[in-house]
């Protein structure tokens, strides 16, 4: 076959299984996971693989699936209150408001049920087009799911086959396919016990603070100390600075000497100490300042699939230069 006629074969492949490349992963990602409970199950099911494929997938799905909505709504209120704040001009004004002086500001749109109404009708003529593009957003989810949920099903049942494939047909050595899927498992791991892990004790902590505190859009304010975790050292205090900020101006000094001494105390130890404990767990072979950059760099491209999708191709470029290092050096040897 013409080189030429492979090229172009391949790469019509990859741009039609681009739009979805990053559920695909993520099924990849969570199927393998999956493995631990799948393997136990199969022995008690008589080695039947389907029948124990499905009940792995059907359980996570059962944890998986309420974390994300909850996630999600949390999220859109998230979004609500960055928008909320972005549209005071006056400094004391956005602290006033993050603690609370100011609650009864009108939420964003699209965080009720009569917010999305009063939205609809008051666009007229636009309604209509926005209801095209939640349902076509809704579509591309839905299928995004029904992807993601088909790839774990077919990573636990023919995953084994499909690696074996890959390595007697990929235009490299089966050592080299075995070093890129070892970089590929590794990063799934490392993000999510080094980053997302360390991430969520921190907002967990934080999220409690601000109930306990009474701050208003604690459960949002929680999730904004989860995206900005992230940032090494001063991550979260991005968001329980100003708010410590906003609780002195309003005359709650103490609550505000409370949070600092949280904030400094408690979530920034957890910072230190956790994240540390919970790369090495996730041995993603990576700088923290190299996954920060990756991350912030796959969102400006590609959105929030970024996240994932930019210390992945980081991860795989460090494996390619090591393996053409090493190859080098081998040749150079007498």
């Amino acid at each position: 076959m013409p080189r030429w006629l492979l090229a172009v074969l391949c790469a019509a492949a990859l741009v039609v299984a681009l739009p979805f490349a990053p559920w695909a992963i993520l099924g990849v990602w969570l199927g393998l996971f999956a493995n631990r409970i799948y393997k136990p199950i199969l022995r008690r099911v008589g080695d039947r693989s389907g029948l124990a494929a499905t009940v792995t997938v059907l359980l996570l799905l059962a944890v998986v699936l309420p974390i994300a909505a909850l996630v999600a709504s949390l999220v859109i209120d998230a979004i609500a209150l960055v928008q909320r704040l972005a549209s005071s001009e006056e400094g004391r004004s956005v602290l006033e408001q993050l603690a609370g002086a100011n609650e009864d500001s009108t939420r964003h749109e699209l965080t009720s049920v009569k917010g999305i109404t009063d939205l609809l009708m008051s666009q007229g003529e636009r309604a209509f087009a926005i209801v095209k593009q939640v349902a076509g957003a809704a579509a591309h989810v839905l299928i995004g799911l029904l992807i993601l949920v088909s790839g774990m099903f077919a990573v636990l049942v023919e995953g084994t086959e499909w690696f074996a494939w890959i390595k007697a047909h990929a235009p490299c050595l089966p050592s080299t396919v075995d070093r890129f899927a070892a970089a590929f498992v590794e990063t799934g791991r490392g993000l999510a016990w080094g980053v997302v892990g360390a991430g969520f004790i921190q907002a967990f902590v934080a999220t409690v603070t601000f109930l306990i505190l009474g701050v208003p859009s604690a459960l949002a304010l929680g999730t904004l100390a989860l995206m900005f975790s992230v940032i090494p050292a001063i991550g979260t205090a991005i968001v329980w600075a100003p708010v410590a900020a906003g609780l002195a101006v309003t005359g709650r000094t103490g609550a505000a000497i409370a949070l600092v001494i949280v904030g400094v105390g408690v979530i920034g130890t957890v910072d230190n100490l956790a994240r540390p404990y919970l790369a090495k767990r996730g041995k993603l072979q990576l700088p923290t300042y190299v996954v920060l950059v990756a991350m912030f760099g796959g969102i400006q491209l590609i959105g929030g699939w970024g996240l994932l999708l930019g210390p992945l191709a980081v991860r795989l470029a460090k494996e390619a230069i090591v393996i053409r290092s090493e190859a080098m050096a081998s040749t150079e040897t007498p």
